[in-house]
């Protein structure tokens, strides 16, 4: 899986959401296949209005920032971002 967004926050939110995704698709396919059905898809314009409401950059890096707090709570110190020198 790949995710690139434009902070590192949105990145890591959208990473968990997709491996959560994945891992509920994979019980879905098994729960339907053990009664001889398919999954049920959803069509492709409820798809495209949930993206705009939960795709975004920002709401990615709005709900990112909670998994970083817990990172540095268990860590025990603040990560901070220190942008790289020109010309080192």
């Amino acid at each position: 899986m790949l995710i690139a967004t434009k902070s590192i926050e949105a990145t890591v939110f959208f990473f968990i959401s997709l491996e959560k995704c994945c891992q509920v698709q994979m019980l879905a396919d098994q729960a339907a296949a053990a009664r001889g059905l398919k999954p049920r898809l959803i069509d492709p314009e409820n798809a495209a209005r949930t993206q705009r409401r939960l795709g975004s950059d920002m709401g990615g890096w709005f709900n990112g920032i909670p998994e970083f707090q817990l990172l540095e709570h268990e860590e025990g110190r603040r990560f901070e971002y220190i942008p790289a020198q020109e010309n080192m």
